[in-house]
């Protein structure tokens, strides 16, 4: 066996988008066609990019390129010409397709490679958005940022990679080739401005018109308030609030690991996991002293911390369907609930800035999604 030759390349993987349900649906010769008709457009525009293809995974090409500039137009061209060929077809018949690529030191032995560089191709590929050319910090770095103009989607932590990737996209609504821009300095060193994000002449394209997607998450959130307003004045028999004794103690909200939990001088409001949620008031109603200012907060992050974690979302946003996901495409965990849960009010009293910051954000995050590390996307 001939001994493996490490090179540095640039690797590029791609995927057929809802591969396994099409397959399931279809007859034989159908999923031939349809293989057929991946390999007739997508492999061509590839190697005439200088793509080398080293196997054929299923639905998918494995592909290395010299150049990490040609990776990246390789991978737009391809995904121009599905966006083409696609027009008219319906949801069954749309071949849409993610691409990934990655840079980095490899093996190459027998007509395969291997190595760290493709292991994180493969998990980028696996949170890419169909239709779209994700590509990591290396490639970012190599390629000439003058002919693709792309936009920063953060740092994402990758299962079985150690360390966080900085992961970066194709901003397609900017003609490729156009002029770069140097990337703007951090805002307080704390939240990057909406310009961190994006590089090259695509920041115009951020700016200007509202953008549907976030109008739609907007007016999930409208509905998850009132969900919570009507929750609340279930809790506490009629008003919006939580009836107290007048005390000049203070009412407290802890937050930790274990659940939430918020007490006043005559009501406490508890809940974890275990448990679930508990309310217990032993006082007499004072219009003087009433908990809405505690009152609301604590069920709208109780409310968000059941939902993440029995639904992956909302209600607000189950019917608007939108879920919410880490950014490394996979479900919330704890601490990402509790942070995106608390910070998620931090946004809203501060004059809505943090909700606001969707509009011009490249992903659409706004401090709570940034703080938590996720993102909404739509519910297939």
């Amino acid at each position: 066996m001939a001994e493996p030759t490490t090179r540095h390349l640039t690797i590029l993987l791609t995927d057929i988008k809802g591969f396994t349900d099409k397959t399931s649906s279809k007859t034989r010769a159908a999923i031939s066609t349809m293989l057929d008709e991946h390999r007739a457009v997508v492999l061509p525009l590839l190697e005439s990019h200088g793509g080398r293809l080293i196997k054929t995974i299923g639905d998918a090409f494995l592909m290395t390129f010299e150049s990490p500039t040609n990776a990246v137009l390789a991978g737009v061209a391809v995904q121009e010409a599905l966006a083409k060929l696609n027009e008219g077809r319906g949801a069954e018949d749309r071949l849409e397709i993610r691409i990934a690529i990655n840079s980095g030191e490899v093996n190459l032995m027998e007509n395969d490679v291997f190595g760290e560089a493709v292991n994180i191709t493969s998990r980028i590929e696996g949170i890419a958005e169909a239709g779209q050319v994700y590509f990591t910090e290396a490639v970012y770095l190599a390629m000439n940022k003058a002919e693709v103009p792309s936009s920063e989607i953060g740092l994402v932590q990758l299962k079985g990679i150690p360390e966080k990737i900085r992961v970066y996209k194709v901003r397609r609504e900017e003609p490729v080739g156009a002029s770069a821009e140097p990337a703007k300095s951090r805002f307080f060193g704390l939240i990057p401005p909406p310009s961190e994000f994006v590089t090259g002449g695509a920041k115009a394209a951020l700016v200007g018109g509202a953008l549907p997607s976030t109008w739609k998450r907007f007016a999930a959130l409208l509905l998850d308030g009132l969900f919570c307003a009507l929750l609340l004045g279930a809790i506490t028999g009629g008003g919006a609030s939580f009836r107290v004794k007048k005390s000049s103690k203070p009412s407290v909200i802890s937050i930790d690991a274990k659940g939430v939990k918020a007490e006043g001088d005559g009501a406490t409001i508890l809940y974890d996991d275990k448990n679930g949620l508990q309310v217990s008031t032993d006082g007499e109603e004072s219009p003087k002293h009433r908990g809405r200012d505690w009152g609301f907060a604590v069920v709208w992050i109780v409310y968000n911390l059941v939902f993440l974690k029995k639904m992956g979302t909302t209600p607000g946003k189950r019917l608007l369907k939108l879920k919410v996901i880490s950014m490394n495409g996979g479900p919330l965990d704890n601490k990402q609930r509790l942070t995106r849960a608390a910070v998620s009010l931090l946004s809203g009293y501060a004059v809505g800035l943090g909700y606001l910051w969707a509009f011009w954000e490249p992903q659409r995050r706004g401090w709570h999604d940034l703080m938590a590390e996720t993102r909404v996307v739509p519910a297939e």
